[in-house]
């Protein structure tokens, strides 16, 4: 096939059969890792130099796409010991984890958290698994699904928030706001005596917050 004069392929037809499952996995992951991306397949198409139609032989919309993808992340969260400990000590380390790995791909956040988990057996035996630590503890079982909810919709607001600049909330002039901005340099100060960012350490002390709060109203 003629190259072009950057030493790339031509604009001839591209090579369709080269692209696999993996292949085009690894490249909607790459996609994702901008916050600022178009995650559609037309977009990934163009990275992987083929035609749209070419990925739906493998993916039938972009949906199946991103609930595989889902799957993946949610293996890379791992289970943290829901088997064995109880939920309030599992869900710690679990947040993170799952922060950090939304935090990887910011392009999806929006579509992993609003997309039915519901053909995605990773994430069904996840919840599973956290939902039975919470029966096992006693918890009200009426009360999961939302204490679940609550944790789950901390961390994906903690992924966000961890992409915007760490100043976020400092105003422009101190003396219109001057007890936010004291609260806003007391709390960048606090974080960073503690080796860690001002969104790390609003993530802790939320997670924190948060998971004993649950404990408390059960």
């Amino acid at each position: 096939m003629p190259q072009s004069p950057t030493g790339g392929r031509g604009a001839g037809r591209p090579r369709d059969a080269v692209l696999s499952r993996e292949r085009i996995l690894d490249e909607a992951y790459a996609l994702a890792q901008d916050p600022g991306t178009d995650f559609t397949l037309a977009a990934l198409a163009r990275r992987l130099d083929v035609r749209p139609s070419a990925i739906h032989h493998y993916f039938p919309g972009k949906d199946a796409l991103i609930t595989e993808m889902r799957g993946h992340l949610t293996r890379r969260v791992g289970d943290h010991g829901f088997d064995d400990r109880p939920w309030y000590e599992a869900i710690v380390p679990w947040a993170r984890a799952y922060r950090e790995a939304l935090g990887a791909h910011p392009g999806i956040i929006a579509s992993l958290a609003t997309l039915p988990v519901a053909g995605e057996p990773e994430s069904i035996a996840d919840y599973e698994r956290i939902v039975r630590a919470f029966v096992r503890d006693g918890f009200p079982e009426h009360r999961i699904v939302p204490a679940l909810v609550a944790v789950e919709s901390f961390v994906i607001g903690s992924s966000l928030d961890a992409l915007a600049p760490h100043d976020n909330l400092r105003p422009v002039d101190g003396t219109a706001a001057p007890a936010l901005e004291r609260a806003e340099r007391l709390a960048r100060e606090d974080a960073a005596s503690r080796g860690t960012d001002s969104a790390t350490a609003a993530f802790e002390y939320g997670l924190a917050a948060l998971v004993a709060g649950l404990r408390g109203r059960r």
